[in-house]
Order: structure tokens, then C-alpha cells, then sequence
């Protein structure tokens, strides 16, 4: 994934990628484009907040101009091997039926792109959830991009094996295991690898277990500990927000008043 900064007029050509690529517009939109991809074309006016879907192995040209400010996007490359494990996983598909035509300025699914905005959340502010949270948003995506944008059509795009929870011993050596590496970079792996779950399943039943994606659950139990350690009064609050796993000290404080209500200086 990468966030492109406001960039003026352009005309470049990209080569052929491995990848899914999606490009996501921003709140500023170019005027004027011209944009060709595997004998698709759009020509005229970019659109704000909307989605540009190039499949793997085809080059694309980008033209446009801009008469006022200039235009920003992100770009997100997903491996084949993610795009394959989802569509095994979650709808248990050849990943081999799974294409992808190319899309212009699509808004069709707000979902895919409160998902895409997400990640871009992610990237730009280093929040604390890290690589955790990522790599739930990208199993999310992926499943949104093969309901809504593949040329699959699925019996009502549901998800194999979409009820169930975790069992209680799973579940407890997977708290156990967030406990003991809390202060640490947590992955979606090693949280499915406890569980001896695809990170897709556990995710799913992580959250219909216990109410919370697993990356807000860390959050949540680095907000516990940090309560604890705030009552014990022995560690500044510096030194409290690298003890539970935050970056710094504003990290603690956004998390702490968003879980608590109150700030830690006013919980203390």
C-alpha cells in the first residue's frame, strides 16, 4: 500500500503488475483523464472517493490534468496468494474462477471503499493496531472485492461456514498468548497459528465470539493493563504506553479516553 500525496497533471505508463492493484481516489479529483487498460478506456472526468480495479499482467496508461488543486489516491497491491487463500477459504473457490475486470472511477460498493479508506487510515497515521489490524482490514477487503467487483456470482455471496464460535480452551490460549506478547507487535498469524485456525476463520470467529475484530481486542486489553499500572502509580505515562504495547504517550491517551471516557491523567 501506498499513499500518493497531492500530484499535478500526469501521463505515465504502468507496466504489468503480479498483483490485484486498486487505486483509490481522494477528496480532490482530476479533470480532463484519459485512462486505458486491457482494451477498457475511460475517458473524462475523475471521480472523488471512488475505486480503479487493474487485474493482475495487463499495463495501463494514466493521463489527466487538473485546472485547480492538485489530486492524491493510494495505491494497494494484493499478492495472488492472498486473493487465492480468501476465495478458498471464505467461499471455497478454485482461485483460478476468480477474475477481475478492470474499473474506472467505480462507487458502486461503499463498503469497499470504507475498507480501502481504513487501510489508508492505517498507513497515514501508524495507528496501534498495527500490522494486526491491516491484515484484518485485507482479508475483509478481499472477500468485499470478490462479492462485489470479480465476475463470480455467488448463491447470495455468503461465506462458507459463516456461523460458530471459538471453543473456550481456544479461546483462552489465544487471550492467554495476547497477555503474555502484549508489549509486543501482535500479527493476525500468530493469533491463528494459537488458535490452529486460517487467519480468515479466526477472524471471523474471533469476532463473533467475543464481540471485537482481534485488533480491537488488543487494543482493548493494552487499555486494561494500562488502567492497573496507572492505579499501582509507579511508571510515568510515558513509560506506561511502551509497557502495554502503544508507540508513545498519545497513543495511550486516544485509546485510553476512547475505551475509559476519561483521559489516564484524569483516570489516575
Amino acid at each position: 500500500m501506498e499513499y500518493n500525496t497531492p500530484q499535478p497533471a500526469s501521463d505515465f505508463v504502468h507496466p504489468p503488475l503480479a498483483c490485484l492493484m486498486v487505486v483509490l481516489t481522494g477528496k480532490i479529483f482530476p479533470e480532463r483523464t484519459d485512462h486505458r487498460c486491457d482494451n477498457e478506456r475511460y475517458t473524462g472526468d475523475g471521480l472523488p472517493q471512488a475505486v480503479n480495479l487493474l487485474p493482475p499482467g495487463v499495463e495501463s496508461q494514466w493521463r489527466w490534468r487538473y485546472t485547480g488543486d492538485f489530486t492524491d489516491s493510494t495505491h494497494y497491491q494484493l499478492s495472488p496468494a492472498l486473493v487465492s487463500k480468501v476465495a478458498e477459504e471464505a467461499f471455497d473457490l478454485d482461485p483460478a474462477r476468480i477474475q477481475f475486470p478492470v474499473r474506472y472511477y467505480d462507487q458502486s460498493s461503499p463498503e469497499v471503499i470504507k475498507t480501502l479508506a481504513a487501510l489508508r487510515h492505517e498507513l497515514v497515521t501508524g495507528g496501534p493496531g498495527g500490522r494486526l489490524c491491516a491484515e484484518s482490514l485485507a482479508n475483509v477487503l478481499v472477500v468485499q472485492l470478490i462479492r462485489q467487483m470479480s465476475n463470480w456470482q455467488g448463491s447470495g455471496g455468503g461465506i462458507r461456514g459463516a456461523g460458530g464460535r471459538l471453543p473456550r480452551h481456544t479461546l483462552q490460549a489465544v487471550e492467554e498468548y495476547i497477555h503474555a506478547h502484549l508489549d509486543q507487535n501482535i500479527s493476525l498469524a500468530d493469533l491463528a497459528g494459537v488458535a490452529h485456525l486460517s487467519e480468515f476463520h479466526f477472524a471471523r470467529l474471533f469476532k463473533q465470539t467475543t464481540g471485537l475484530p482481534p485488533y480491537q481486542f488488543v487494543i482493548h486489553q493494552r487499555v486494561e493493563r494500562a488502567k492497573r499500572l496507572i492505579a499501582a502509580g509507579q511508571l510515568s505515562l510515558v513509560q506506561i504506553a511502551i509497557e502495554v504495547g502503544f508507540s508513545d504517550q498519545s497513543q495511550l491517551n486516544r485509546h485510553f479516553k476512547r475505551v475509559v471516557g476519561v483521559t489516564p491523567k484524569r483516570f489516575n
